[in-house]
């Protein structure tokens, strides 16, 4: 086994520097490393105690994050916390009043010109793969193909 819980605090800090970590994560990452399971405790509820660590903090910026950076669907981002550990009242709540039409939207529009030509089936059927792919409900496909019809003017 692997140093003391001075050096797997360490060593958490450092993992943690460059980006929010679930609990999970960490706990996966010092377990990796060969720490002992009672240093990792500790260093966890320590962590924890910091705030360096927190599942709901953690949820809500992968949200924003995803949102922004790389949409995701509702479907998708809950598949992705509970991957990360997250507890399902977390993801719960983390998720309540998230609306999906807007990330949808960021997903396809750059798009949009390259398919510009494209019949309305056509544009239909490349607008709902794209956004399955990324865990986005029927209903929101549906409300982006309408939109993106409308915006090209495709009847």
């Amino acid at each position: 086994m692997n140093g003391d819980s001075r050096d797997a605090f360490s060593r958490a800090l450092h993992f943690l520097k460059y980006r929010p970590r679930s609990r999970k994560e960490v706990k996966n990452y010092l377990e990796k490393k060969g720490f002992h399971e009672s240093d990792i405790a500790e260093t966890l509820k320590k962590l924890e105690k910091y705030r360096y660590i927190d599942d709901e903090q953690f949820a809500r910026l992968w949200i924003e994050n995803r949102s922004r950076n790389r949409p995701r669907g509702e479907f998708a981002l809950r598949h992705e916390l509970k991957q990360k550990g997250i507890k399902d009242e977390t993801i719960e709540k983390s998720l309540s009043g998230f609306q999906e039409k807007e990330p949808a939207w960021r997903a396809v529009s750059p798009r949009l010109k390259q398919w510009s030509l494209l019949e309305r089936i056509d544009l239909k059927k490349k607008i709902y793969d794209h956004l399955r792919r990324r865990g986005f409900s029927s209903q929101t496909c549906e409300d982006v193909f309408n939109k993106a019809a409308e915006e090209l003017s495709i009847r």
